[in-house]
C-alpha cells in the first residue's frame, strides 16, 4: 500500500476503499519488520483507528481522517511515557494529557501511531545519542539519519508512516530531512504552539512536520498553526545566496546550488548577499542553547539520577551551559551576535524574496565516519542562522548521488512567509 500523498490516502478512507484500521495494521506490521529503530514506543493506534472508522461512518471527514502520523518522543501523549530518548525518563509517570500539537492532529482525525526515536533531550545531530539505540538511515543502513529528529525523518523516508512531527532548534528537522531525502519545515518561531513539549531552548524550539512531499507539509503546517497559506506566483522572484556560506561548500553542496539555480532560473533572478555574522552562528547557538538546556534539565530528576542516567553528550552540554552561566559576559556577547545575525538576515531579505542554501554541508555520514568531530559538529552550520533569527526555513530534496545519499536545498523566507516556501518547494517537485 502506498502512502505518498495524505490527500489521496484520506480520500480512500473516506470513500470506504480501505479502512483506517487496515492501514494502521499495515503500518504496524511495517514498523515491526523494520530494523531501522525509528520508534521508542508504539501507542494505542489500533483502538484509535477502530474508533475513527466509526466516526467516519457517522460523517466525520477531518483533514487527517484515519491518517497514520508519528510524533517525536519529546511530545506528550496522554497515557504514554515521554522519554526524550533518555534513560532518565524511561520510568517516568505517564503523561496526563496530550501536547497541543497532538490535540490539533487528533481534532482532524489523525491516528498517532507511536513516538519516534531521537537524540537524548534533542542534543545531537546524528541520532546516535539516544538511550534506546541509534536510528539507521533508510537510504543507507550504515549511515546516520541526522538529528535530533532522525527517528521521524527515517520513518517517513522508509514509508513506515504517512508523516511525522519533529522539533527543530538549530536544524533538527531540516538536517535529517536532508540526510533522509524528505521534506522538513522549521516554521516561523512561535507560529506553532509548543505547549506540552520538553524544551531544549525556549528561544529557538519549534515543532514542525516531516513529510514525503510539499503538499503534505503544507497541510500539516496549516493544521498545527491554524493558518491558511496562499499559493504564490513565483515568477519574478529575487533569490539570494549567502556569500559567507561558500566557505563550507564541497563538491556535493556545490551541486545542490547548481541544481537549485537550474530549477529556479525560469522563475527568478539571483543575487549574492553578505551576512558576515552567520560564521559565528555555531558559537552563538552553543552558548545560548546550552544555557537554556542546563537550566531546563535542573528541573528533571535529582543530581544523582542525572549523573547515573544521562549520556555523555548531554552531560557535556550541561557543563558548557553551567560554565557560561558562571560567566554572564559570554551570554551578553552571544546575545549581541544573535542580534547581528537576525539583522543581517532581515536586511538580506529586504534585498531578495528568499535565501537559498544547502540544508546540510554533506550527505549523511557513516556511523564509522573517520572525519574530525569538528566537521561532524558543523553539520548544522547552514540551518542555525535562520533558527537564531526565528525565520521559517524548509528543506526540499534536491540532489541525489549515485550511491543514493541525498542533500536537500534549504529555502529561507521572511517571517510568516511559509506560503512562498511551499510554492517554491513545489517547483523542485515538478
Amino acid at each position: 500500500m502506498s502512502y505518498d500523498r495524505i490527500a489521496d490516502l484520506r480520500q480512500k478512507i473516506i470513500s470506504g476503499v480501505v479502512s483506517s484500521e487496515e492501514i494502521t495494521l499495515d503500518i504496524l506490521s511495517r514498523i515491526n519488520r523494520s530494523n531501522l529503530n525509528c520508534f521508542i514506543s508504539l501507542l494505542d493506534a489500533t483502538e484509535q483507528a477502530r474508533a475513527m472508522d466509526e466516526k467516519i461512518k457517522a460523517g466525520f471527514n477531518g483533514r487527517l481522517a484515519g491518517i497514520p502520523i508519528a510524533i517525536k518522543d519529546n511530545m506528550r501523549y496522554k497515557g504514554s511515557i515521554t522519554t526524550c530518548g533518555s534513560a532518565l525518563l524511561k520510568n517516568a509517570h505517564p503523561d496526563y494529557e496530550d501536547c497541543e500539537a497532538v490535540k490539533r492532529l487528533k481534532a482532524e482525525g489523525a491516528i498517532i501511531i507511536g513516538k519516534t526515536n531521537m537524540d537524548e533531550f534533542a542534543m545531537g545531530s546524528s541520532n546516535t545519542t539516544s538511550a534506546f539505540g541509534s536510528v539507521h538511515n533508510p537510504l543507507n543502513f550504515d549511515c546516520v539519519p541526522g538529528g535530533s529528529s532522525g527517528g521521524s525523518a527515517a520513518a517517513v523516508s522508509a514509508g513506515l508512516v504517512a508523516a511525522a512531527l519533529g522539533s527543530d532548534t538549530g536544524g533538527s528537522i531540516r538536517q535529517p530531512a536532508s540526510y533522509c531525502g524528505v521534506v522538513g519545515l522549521k516554521p516561523t518561531f512561535g507560529s506553532i504552539d509548543g505547549s506540552g513539549m520538553y524544551a531544549l531552548s525556549q528561544d529557538m524550539d519549534q515543532i514542525g512536520p516531516l513529510t514525503r512531499n510539499v503538499d503534505d507539509c503544507k497541510l500539516l503546517f496549516e493544521i498545527l498553526s491554524g493558518k491558511h497559506t496562499e499559493v504564490c506566483d513565483c515568477h519574478g522572484l529575487k533569490i539570494g545566496f549567502i556569500k559567507e556560506y561558500e566557505n563550507y561548500y564541497n563538491d556535493d553542496t556545490i551541486k545542490v546550488i547548481e541544481r537549485a539555480k537550474d530549477i529556479l532560473k525560469p522563475v527568478g533572478s539571483f543575487v549574492e548577499i553578505s551576512a558576515p555574522s552567520v560564521s559565528a552562528a555555531f558559537a552563538t547557538y552553543l552558548v545560548l542553547g546550552n544555557v537554556q538546556s542546563a537550566n531546563n534539565l535542573r528541573l528533571i530528576g535529582t543530581p544523582d539520577s542525572r549523573e547515573s542516567n544521562l549520556g555523555k553528550e548531554v552531560k557535556k552540554r550541561i557543563l558548557v551551559g553551567e560554565y557560561v552561566l558562571a560567566h554572564p559576559e559570554i551570554i551578553e556577547k552571544a546575545k549581541r551576535v544573535k542580534s547581528k545575525i537576525k539583522k543581517e538576515l532581515y536586511d538580506a531579505l529586504d534585498k531578495c524574496d528568499v535565501i537559498i542554501s544547502p540544508s546540510a554541508p554533506s550527505v549523511a555520514f557513516k556511523f564509522s565516519d573517520s572525519r574530525s568531530a569538528k566537521e561532524i559538529v558543523y553539520s548544522d552550520i547552514f540551518t542555525q542562522p535562520p533558527s537564531i533569527a526565528g525565520l521559517p526555513a524548509i528543506s526540499i530534496p534536491c540532489y541525489k548521488r549515485q550511491d543514493g545519499l541525498t542533500v536537500g536545498v534549504q529555502i529561507i523566507g521572511k517571517k510568516n512567509a511559509e506560503g512562498l516556501l511551499f510554492s517554491i518547494g513545489r517547483i523542485f517537485e515538478s
